[in-house]
């Protein structure tokens, strides 16, 4: 009797019998695999695309920028009591948002004024200014500006700080009295080409824009109220017979001494002179 044999090789089986060929049941596993990757792959395409797709609304929400820059410079860092205040020019910038609403200013924690910031163009650019008032003290001052935003925008707020000096007007006295050291004295002179003692200060008060002082040094004694010399400030009259100066503080005057000499700061050398405020 003739063996039965089985052909391995091609994977064919007898008639009746069971298949046991492992090669052919690989390749088939092999191929189902194959098949499940390529449909799941197919699928994870647009699953990705799909997320990158709703990824990018939210990157371009992020870059939105409605922060508000706001800046200020001053006309003059140094003003003089009394006088017409520092002028601040203020700007307001926004990349995505008009700039209205408010801009307090204080005077450390005094409030000053409140501004009306009304961006009319809708455009985030807006310019205001505002004049200090004359009424500051002598002194240091930081000046600080809030900006408020309306309800009606996003905008975010803002702050910003300056400072100023306010100095007192005798200290503008003798700032003004200094810028002619080293003039000649000259009798009669009441100009930069020369003065004499009545001269000189007649020309620095009207100068400085505090008096207008008579001619004579006989006249200016009456110009002004009689000071103690504990209580004299920089800027007051010093008066004896026959010359007046001017006080710089620390127990100095400057004046046109006499002929021959020049404009110049010095001790006080009269015995018992009379101090005035004008």
């Amino acid at each position: 009797m003739t063996p039965r044999t089985t052909d391995v090789v091609h994977g064919t089986a007898p008639s009746g019998g069971p298949s046991t060929s492992t090669p052919t049941r690989s390749r088939s596993a092999r191929r189902t695999v194959a098949t499940l990757v390529a449909t799941l792959g197919i699928g994870l395409v647009p699953a990705v695309g799909t997320a990158t797709a709703h990824a990018e609304p939210a990157a371009q929400s992020a870059s939105a920028d409605n922060s508000t820059r706001l800046s200020v410079t001053r006309s003059a860092t140094t003003t003089y009591e009394g006088r017409k205040g520092s002028k601040l020019s203020i700007r307001l910038r926004n990349a995505d948002e008009p700039v209205d609403g408010r801009v307090k200013v204080y005077d450390g924690k005094k409030l000053l004024r409140t501004l009306t910031a009304s961006d009319r163009n809708d455009d985030g650019r807006l310019n205001l200014s505002y004049r200090l008032p004359k009424s500051l003290k002598v002194g240091k001052h930081t000046i600080t500006l809030k900006f408020l935003p309306a309800a009606s925008t996003d905008a975010s707020s803002a702050k910003r700080t300056t400072k100023v000096r306010v100095r007192s007007e005798g200290e503008l006295i003798v700032r003004t009295a200094k810028r002619y050291i080293g003039t000649p004295y000259r009798y009669g002179g009441t100009t930069p080409r020369g003065f004499d003692c009545s001269g000189f200060t007649s020309y620095v008060y009207k100068k400085a824009g505090v008096a207008k002082l008579p001619r004579s040094s006989s006249a200016q004694r009456g110009s002004g109220k009689v000071v103690a010399r504990k209580n004299a400030r920089p800027g007051d009259l010093i008066w004896t017979r026959g010359h007046v100066a001017i006080y710089v503080g620390n127990g100095k005057q400057i004046d046109a001494p006499r002929p021959g000499k020049s404009i110049k700061v010095r001790d006080i050398w009269q015995s018992n002179p009379t101090f005035l405020r004008v």
